[in-house]
């Protein structure tokens, strides 16, 4: 049985991105943006955004371990919003580019508070907006999260080592057998991702009983897509098995017709970060009996950004009994993938 595992989320680098639109040929400029706090501490892990005249983003990324960001973009007016987790956005005066020099800014805006949050009573299907407030603040510092990772996920390098496993075992665990590979990390993603427009349309479980199931989990580019929000519903939930937590619950869309995701995001409530995600499969025929699904676990690294820590997806090992008049899948043993990050620096502190 063939498995695949989302990919492993790592941000030590900046990274631009070009917004659909920006023509190539038009001459850039180099604008360098240094950001600080209210006590002049360099602001790292924060998303930078470089928005035109009419809003909209032009380059988008991460400020590094000493607060700066540098871009190339063509010659004009721009405003620079700053997102961190744990902050409301802020958005800076007019900047001109070309510009002599660091655009040092100092940005101050206020904490988000999630300690106090209530839970609504119903959930919102479809893409969440400004108008749920709840819903929408709470999504707002999982976004960023995610977003930063989706940013600077271009360098491993210093991150440390990774380790990947495979482990198939018996009902109750008997017999288990189990494979570990350890790899360096480097400039590459180590894991393969599927796109978020295909899972929509041929769903997140794929195969059936001849030739096996593969299953795909939603990473960071598949959580923050159009296609996800379009086909989901999306509610603020807590559990008082998680104190000091509160998470976005969601669920595939009533009558979706192909095989989806449903789960949790949690986040800190005192900190706002993102911790965890959990989730199972659904709408995938006989296997909705056993539950498959899995976990991704975030921590930040050095840079202020966000990278999965670890990982596990697990799914059922099913075998076919005849009776004298009928045949039916009996559950023989799980099979279950995971992984995760050996960090070899410690852990910056938290601005």
């Amino acid at each position: 049985m063939r498995r695949q595992i989302f990919g492993l989320i790592a941000a030590v680098l900046f990274r631009i991105v070009l917004a659909p639109g920006v023509s190539a040929q038009i001459p850039d400029a180099e604008a360098h943006i240094v950001l600080e706090s209210g006590d002049g501490a360099a602001i790292q892990g924060a998303l930078v955004a470089l928005l035109d005249p009419g809003h909209r983003v032009v380059r988008e990324g991460v400020s590094t371990t000493g607060g700066s960001a540098s871009f190339r973009l063509p010659p004009g007016s721009y405003r620079v919003r700053v997102r961190r987790i744990g902050y409301l956005p802020f958005l800076s005066d007019t900047l001109s580019v070309p510009r002599a020099g660091k655009f040092m800014l100092r940005v101050e805006s206020p904490r988000v508070l999630l300690e106090t949050m209530v839970v609504p009573s119903r959930s919102k299907c479809g893409p969440i907006d400004g108008d749920e407030k709840k819903l929408g603040a709470l999504w707002n510092e999982i976004a960023k999260a995610l977003r930063t990772a989706q940013l600077s996920s271009q360098d491993f390098s210093g991150i440390g080592r990774a380790f990947i496993y495979h482990t198939r075992a018996g009902i109750e665990g008997r017999n288990a057998v189990s494979d570990t590979t350890f790899l360096p990390l480097g400039n590459n993603r180590p894991f393969r991702m599927r796109d978020a427009a295909v899972l929509a349309v041929e769903g997140y479980v794929v195969g059936d009983e001849h030739t096996g199931w593969t299953y795909y989990g939603p990473d960071e580019s598949a959580l923050l897509s159009d296609q996800f929000a379009a086909t989901h519903c999306f509610q603020v939930v807590r559990d008082r098995k998680r104190a000091g937590h509160v998470g976005i619950e969601f669920k595939p869309v009533e009558g979706r017709p192909v095989s989806d995701v449903a789960g949790v995001l949690w986040v800190h409530e005192s900190s706002a970060e993102l911790s965890e995600l959990t989730f199972r499969f659904v709408n995938a025929g006989v296997l909705d009996e056993f539950q498959p699904g899995g976990f991704t676990r975030f921590r930040r690294v050095p840079s202020g950004a966000w990278i999965v820590h670890s990982w596990a997806l697990r799914g059922p090992v099913l075998k076919r009994v005849r009776g004298a008049y009928d045949s039916r899948l009996r559950l023989a043993g799980y099979v279950e993938d995971g992984g995760g990050v050996m960090q070899t620096q410690p852990d910056s502190p938290r601005r």
